[in-house]
């Protein structure tokens, strides 16, 4: 699996919209979970201009959080590869987004599941997506 920005954040603050099984599936060591540094870019910038607060650790050293969070829940930190941001590029998908976009073409190069909140990412060819 392949988390999305929003679940991976809904995931580290225990929020209630991600559901119960998904939480469990994800906190699950045997699961191979993973989290794309595109995630990490895309909550350093939203971070940086105030339209998402993240606790302390984030704010004074957001690598060793993302890393420490990670490392907490077995989540691995997917680099961005040239195959990714390729395919991204050529993506029949009407998301202009180039989070969303890297994101979306991480998951179908890995042949990983998407779980994520946005529906947008349903319209995307190919892709499997867990809504949470």
């Amino acid at each position: 699996m392949l988390l999305d920005t929003n679940a991976f954040i809904w995931f580290v603050r225990g929020d209630a919209r991600l559901k119960k099984p998904l939480r469990h599936a994800i906190a699950d060591s045997s699961a191979s979970i993973k989290l794309s540094v595109a995630s990490f870019w895309e909550m350093t910038l939203k971070h940086r201009i105030g339209k998402l607060p993240l606790p302390a650790p984030f704010s004074t050293d957001p690598t060793h959080a993302i890393e420490a969070w990670c490392a907490r829940a077995a989540i691995d930190l997917l680099p961005i590869t040239p195959q990714h941001v390729g395919h991204a590029m050529n993506l029949s998908f009407a998301q202009n987004d180039p989070f969303d976009r890297l994101i979306a073409a991480t998951a179908l190069v890995e042949k990983l599941e998407l779980v994520t909140s946005d529906r947008r990412f349903l319209n995307c060819s190919g892709l499997r997506v867990t809504q949470v």
